[in-house]
């Protein structure tokens, strides 16, 4: 009876690798692995894959082993004690740890990959000042709520102050500022987003565009929505929506989760207690959904 445990147990084990197995297989060959992880993760997550396959071929190979063995399956399946413990016994524990391994397994078979929208922006709340994040995570070192000590002048235009972690930014502002249409592409989206949150006064009354998903919350006003992109830094689960506040006489014409391109003229605006960079829109056309939904960090900025 304890034999036939022990293959069901190890039997379960490897259904579930190969499962997992399967579906990163399926995911990556139909070009979806980009809706769960970061691209510079995805060779991580198929090495996961050959792993867990090996994995898989040693449970069946033991599994195999230990019904077709005359020996006890005790003195084969664990060098402690057989009266101390076993780990083939159906404890609540592991049920609970198997249903932890098999539910996810079956949300992930049962439901479609798609891309991150609105109604995930709504819960997670929409970012419409990522300058904040930058901040948050160098507050407590040596430059405190980036006061900045030096700044970048203009011959014809406005200072960029900056300190040694804005410094890249205000380069990257004073790069845009000498455009004409400050363009914010996939490239440099969030470092885009985040030099013209850290010096929304400069860019009062300039052109700029920029294309992504439209996503609403409720305390917007009639004539407004956001437009933005998810971005992802390791994996979905980390992903946060980056967006800038759109005014329109036709937002209605506008749905949720339509991929377009504004252009318009940069003003600001209070927005939930916060002054926020807007977009007073002058055109806005649908456009075709990039390969890839999501936005990242640009590795080789500020070197």
């Amino acid at each position: 009876m304890q034999k036939w445990s022990t293959f069901a147990h190890r039997t379960i084990r490897a259904a579930v690798l190969i499962a997992f197995v399967i579906f990163i297989v399926q995911i990556s060959r139909s070009d979806a692995l980009i809706y769960y992880v970061a691209p510079r993760m995805a060779l991580w997550v198929k090495s996961l894959a050959v792993g867990m396959y090996v994995l898989a071929m040693h449970q069946l190979y033991l599994a195999v082993r230990d019904i077709r063995s005359k020996e006890k399956t005790a003195s084969i399946a664990c060098s402690c004690s057989a009266h101390s413990h076993s780990h083939d016994q159906w404890k609540p524990s592991v049920i609970i740890m198997y249903g932890v391994l098999i539910i996810p397994l079956i949300l992930a078979f049962s439901f479609p990959n798609a891309v991150l929208g609105s109604q995930m922006a709504a819960k997670k709340g929409l970012n419409f000042t990522p300058s904040g994040i930058l901040v948050a995570n160098n507050s407590g070192d040596a430059g405190p709520n980036l006061v900045p000590n030096d700044k970048l002048q203009l011959d014809a235009g406005p200072a960029f102050p900056f300190n040694d972690y804005t410094r890249p930014y205000a380069k990257r502002a004073a790069d845009m500022y000498n455009q004409p249409l400050v363009l914010i592409n996939d490239d440099l989206y969030i470092e885009s987003l985040t030099s013209l949150d850290l010096y929304q006064d400069q860019f009062i009354g300039k052109k700029v565009q920029i294309s992504g998903y439209v996503y609403r919350l409720d305390n917007m006003n009639k004539n407004q929505f956001a437009l933005g992109r998810f971005s992802m830094r390791c994996c979905v689960a980390d992903s946060v929506p980056l967006a800038i506040l759109v005014e329109t006489d036709n937002p209605e014409q506008w749905k949720n989760d339509m991929y377009i391109v504004a252009l318009g003229t940069i003003e600001k605006r209070n927005f939930d207690g916060k002054g926020v960079l807007t977009i007073v829109a002058k055109t806005i056309d649908t456009q075709k959904e990039p390969t890839n939904p999501y936005v990242y960090q640009n590795a080789y900025f500020g070197s």
